[in-house]
C-alpha cells in the first residue's frame, strides 16, 4: 500500500475536521495513540517531520528509539546499525563493518562510529519497499533534545516514549566506558534537564507525560532506582532470549509469577501484539478475530496494576494479527474492546484517531481504560520516594 504527498493531505484536512476534545488530555477517557516512530507509514522512521506528522494526525505520545553517536550524544534511530534507513554506506563507506549485538551479526555503518556532526550529515530513507519512498534524502536525524522540543512546543499536551536500545551492549563500547557513565544515566540526565519527571498520573507528569521502554531487564531494575519516571518492560516473542539475560526467554517473564515480578519495576507493558491472542483449538483463524481468544498475558498485566501498549498496529493486510481481520478497524476493534488494552504503538495514528473518535458515538462498554489509565502508580520497591 502507497500513500502519496495527496493522499497525505487529504487525510490531514478530514483529522482537522474531527474534535480534539480527547487529544492531550489527563484523565484520560480513551486509550493512548503512540505513533511508532513517528508516522512511519507516511514518512522516513524517526524524523521531525515525521513526528510532526503524527501528532497532527491525532497522537498522544511520539515514540523516539535512542542510540548513541561516538561522541555520546543521543539520537532517535530504530538501530545503532544505519544502513538501511539512511544513505551512510554511500557517505562513509570506509566505516563499513560487521559487529555482533545482543547475539546477531549487523553489517553497514552505526552511529557510535559516527559523531554528531558526521549523524548530522545523513539523510533519512524510508526502509518499508511499499510505502511511500518519494521523501527520501530529504530529512536528517534528530537529536533526543530535538525530539523533546517537538512534543514540548505541540498546541497540546504531547507524551514522549524514549527506549533506550540495546542499553548494555552500548555501555560495553569503550566510549562509554571512558565516560564513566551509561546509556541510562545519559538518558535520563536529558529527560531530567527537560522538567520530565514524576510517577505515573502525578501533577507533574500529566504536564509533561513520559515513559522510558526497554527490551531489557536489567537497565529497568536500574531506572526504577534512580526515577519516578514511569518504565515500561518490551516483550518480545515467547521464545526470544531476553538480550541481557540470554539464558531466559521472554516466556519466562509472561507467567503470573513474571509478571508480578516485572510490576515492582514498572508501570506498563509493551508487549508483541501476537503474544496476547492466539487462535481456538481447532478454529479457523480467518475468521475476521472470532477464532481468537486471549492468552491471558493482558489481564495478568492488569491484574498486577500495569497498562498494556502492544505494538505495532498498522493498516497494510500482511500485518494484520496472524492474518485474522479484514481491516485495521476490525483489529482495533478486537484488540480494545475484547482485551482492553490502554494504548498501542501505531504506524498510522491518524486511522487510531478515526476508531476512537468513532467509538466515542457508540454506547456500552469500549474499553476497560479508566480502571488502570488513570491509576496512581504504585509503590515501588525499588524506589520508596516513588
Amino acid at each position: 500500500m502507497e500513500y502519496s504527498r495527496a493522499a497525505t493531505a487529504t487525510v490531514l484536512v478530514v483529522l482537522a475536521l474531527v474534535s480534539q476534545a480527547q487529544a492531550g488530555v489527563w484523565p484520560r477517557s480513551r486509550p493512548y495513540n503512540i505513533a511508532h516512530r513517528g508516522a512511519s507509514g507516511f514518512r522516513p522512521d524517526h524524523t521531525a517531520e515525521g513526528y510532526q506528522l503524527a501528532i497532527d494526525l491525532g497522537a498522544d505520545f511520539i515514540e523516539c528509539d535512542v542510540v548513541l553517536t561516538k561522541d555520546l550524544v543521543p539520537v532517535c534511530r530504530h538501530e545503532p546499525l544505519v544502513s538501511g534507513t539512511t544513505d551512510a554506506d554511500a557517505k562513509f563507506p570506509n566505516l563499513i563493518k560487521s559487529i555482533i549485538i545482543d547475539g546477531a551479526n549487523y553489517t553497514g555503518v552505526f552511529t557510535t562510529d559516527l559523531t554528531l556532526a558526521e549523524v548530522k550529515t545523513l539523510r533519512c530513507k524510508q526502509p518499508i519497499a511499499d510505502r511511500d519512498q518519494s521523501f527520501n534524502g530529504l530529512f536528517a536525524i534528530p537529536t533526543l533534545e530535538e525530539y523533546i522540543a517537538i512534543a514540548k512546543r505541540a498546541n497540546r499536551t504531547i507524551g514522549i516514549y524514549p527506549e533506550t536500545k540495546h542499553p548494555t551492549w552500548h555501555d560495553s563500547l569503550p566510549i562509554v566506558k571512558a565516560a564513566q557513565t551509561t546509556m541510562s544515566d545519559i538518558v535520563l540526565n536529558v529527560l531530567k534537564k527537560h522538567g520530565y519527571k514524576g510517577p505515573i498520573n502525578s501533577k507533574a507528569w500529566s504536564k509533561q507525560p513520559v515513559f522510558i521502554q526497554s527490551f531489557e531487564v536489567g537497565n529497568l531494575k536500574y531506572l526504577s532506582r534512580k526515577t519516578c519516571i514511569p518504565l515500561v518492560q518490551l516483550l518480545s516473542d515467547w521464545n526470544t532470549p531476553i538480550p541481557d539475560m540470554p539464558a531466559l526467554n521472554y516466556s519466562s517473564i509472561m507467567s503470573e509469577a513474571g509478571v508480578k515480578d516485572m510490576a515492582t519495576y514498572a508501570s506498563g507493558v509493551g508487549p508483541w501484539k501476537n503474544t496476547l491472542v492466539r487462535a481456538k483449538a481447532g478454529a479457523n483463524v480467518t475468521a475476521n478475530g472470532a477464532a481468537l481468544e486471549s492468552t491471558g498475558l493482558a489481564e495478568r498485566i492488569r491484574k498486577n496494576g500495569m497498562q498494556a501498549h502492544p505494538y505495532t498496529f498498522r493498516n497494510e493486510a500482511r500485518y494484520l494479527t496472524y492474518g485474522a481481520f479484514a481491516t485495521a478497524m476490525d483489529e482495533f476493534e478486537f484488540f480494545f474492546v475484547k482485551l482492553g488494552l490502554e494504548g498501542a504503538f501505531t504506524d498510522y495514528t491518524g486511522s487510531l484517531r478515526q476508531y476512537f473518535t468513532m467509538k466515542s458515538q457508540e454506547q456500552g462498554r469500549l474499553w476497560n481504560t479508566g480502571a488502570v489509565i488513570n491509576r496512581a502508580g504504585r509503590p515501588k520497591p525499588h524506589n520508596p520516594k516513588c
